[in-house]
């Protein structure tokens, strides 16, 4: 397994690149995620659904959702992705302004996608070339102005995401698949192999792995994996025990829960556990590693 994840607190990243199709798996971000197809034949899996992307959508992530593209066919891929952390858009929303709003105030996997219309989409290249330079930190008032900039980008996606008539956007999951992933997320506790699959379901566990990574791009045990990951950082977070979310969330062997969650978010699960809760007010952190 490719590892997709950087862990890194109080962040901003800014990345704007042309390429042809690229190897990327599903993967996470400690912080929130705004993704921009400018060009390219590209579906964007996210959680259990595949968006299929026209040039100028939106999609958002936050810390929870696992995500990936999908690519159709070899046409050129050009993108805008910029990730940051809550603690900008904190400082700036209002009582009656979440700029987070698109980011939390949803379920998981449920409406990422924001289709703008012409003038939205100018108004947000303006603002992402502006982000751009400023992020080459040149002048000493670059950190001020593209702080500015994320906050103006962040008012149009909200202002846009309200706007966003789901019904208008096309989710492309196979039939077969769509079941077998509802349990799959109701059941990352339980075992998911591709037999116990194959049981429950009735379904070539070959002929269900080969649908699934043509239509996804990667193979079902790596989604399963991933999945758990993402569940494991929210008990983390919430207080459990390195021990209870190895068992909650399906691991189940501990040493290999360890292996995987440092190769993939970065740093081992107690150190993770630790920072989130330092940040939490005393009574969260009874709990002991």
């Amino acid at each position: 397994m490719k590892v997709k994840h950087d862990y890194n607190t109080n962040k901003f990243l800014f990345g704007h690149a042309c390429s042809g199709i690229i190897d990327i798996d599903f993967h996470l971000h400690d912080g929130f995620e705004i993704y921009y197809l400018i060009s390219g034949d590209v579906n964007y899996f996210v959680e259990k659904k595949i968006y299929e992307l026209k040039n100028g959508d939106v999609i958002i992530t936050n810390k929870s959702e696992i995500h990936k593209p999908h690519f159709k066919s070899e046409k050129t891929y050009e993108r805008i992705i910029v990730q940051f952390s809550k603690e900008l858009p904190i400082l700036y929303g209002t009582d009656n302004f979440n700029l987070l709003n698109c980011f939390n105030n949803r379920q998981k996997g449920e409406n990422n996608l924001i289709r703008l219309n012409h003038d939205s989409q100018e108004e947000l290249l303006v603002l992402f070339d502006k982000l751009e330079q400023t992020s080459k930190n040149i002048n000493p008032s670059d950190k001020i102005l593209r702080n500015t900039y994320l906050i103006q980008i962040l008012v149009l996606l909200n202002n846009n995401f309200t706007n966003t008539n789901s019904s208008d956007i096309n989710t492309n999951i196979p039939r077969k698949i769509s079941p077998i992933l509802d349990y799959i997320n109701e059941n990352l506790n339980s075992d998911l192999s591709l037999n116990s699959i194959e049981e429950i379901f009735f379904i070539n566990k070959y002929y269900f792995s080969r649908l699934f990574k043509k239509s996804t791009g990667i193979n079902p045990h790596e989604y399963i994996v991933y999945k758990r990951l993402a569940w494991s950082k929210e008990l983390l977070a919430e207080g459990y025990s390195v021990t209870e979310v190895s068992n909650m969330t399906g691991f189940n062997d501990y040493a290999n829960f360890l292996r995987v969650f440092k190769n993939v978010i970065g740093i081992s699960p107690g150190l993770y556990r630790k920072i989130n809760l330092s940040a939490k007010s005393p009574q969260n952190t009874e709990k002991k590693v």
